[in-house]
């Protein structure tokens, strides 16, 4: 336990309490990142890779969709506005700079940002938004 020796600093020499408050300050900060990653739930990471015969997938709430577009362009499906997943959040990884990333919903009406859904060009993380109103892309 990282508390166990609050009574027992030593006062009288300031080096030592230094080192001992810097310990303790690095304990804390471990049993708190520990706490963190178990009280966080991780969503499960879902890899899909696009080929040019194969190359649409949909996304769904609570999960990382992580999409490699080496070999083909690909495109990932939001589905319709639900009240369900209001307020839930879409993780959408893209794994290689290579081809576009095509986003889009299941209702074509339904908008991100109050636009169009975005094209992924470049690799990296891309989390979205649902509300009543539609996506948001953070």
């Amino acid at each position: 336990m990282t508390f166990r020796r609050v009574s027992s600093y030593s006062t009288d020499k300031p080096a030592q309490l230094e080192r001992e408050l810097a310990q303790l300050e690095e304990n804390i900060a471990a049993e708190f990142s520990s706490a963190r990653s178990e009280v966080i739930p991780r969503p499960p990471i879902v890899t899909f890779i696009a080929t040019p015969t194969r190359n649409t997938i949909a996304i769904l709430p609570g999960q990382q969709l992580s999409v490699d577009t080496t070999n083909a362009q690909g495109n990932v499906v939001f589905p319709a506005l639900d009240p369900r997943n209001f307020g839930a959040i879409f993780f959408l990884i893209k794994r290689s700079a290579l081809n576009n990333l095509q986003t889009s919903c299941q209702d074509p009406s339904v908008l991100c940002n109050g636009a169009a859904f975005p094209v992924l060009m470049s690799s990296g993380a891309v989390v979205f938004l649902c509300e009543s109103s539609g996506y948001y892309r953070r």
